[in-house]
């Protein structure tokens, strides 16, 4: 095996996603309008807006909210494999 090389076959796709991944942002409102998003969006950035920064699914240009969908897609999968809901335990 070579050096450096994961172990993990489930990690892998995701890692080589991200990394090959071109961004797609969209201003919120937008995304909003196109119906893309399985959740509601703005109830999902009201409660977990910090969190969506840091995974990198959501982008604060100013005061504008700019938001990529297959981030987002990755983000939800990952609060999933946590075993957490969209909902937050402080609120729940």
């Amino acid at each position: 095996m070579q050096q450096g090389l994961s172990t993990n076959p489930i990690q892998e796709p995701r890692m080589l996603n991200k990394q090959s991944h071109t961004a797609d942002w969209t201003q919120v409102p937008d995304y909003i309008r196109n119906g893309k998003s399985p959740v509601d969006l703005r109830w999902l950035i009201f409660h977990r807006k910090e969190e969506m920064l840091k995974f990198g699914c959501l982008l604060k240009i100013g005061k504008r909210l700019l938001i990529d969908h297959s981030r987002l897609m990755l983000f939800l999968e990952h609060l999933s494999d946590r075993g957490e809901s969209i909902v937050p335990k402080e609120v729940a």
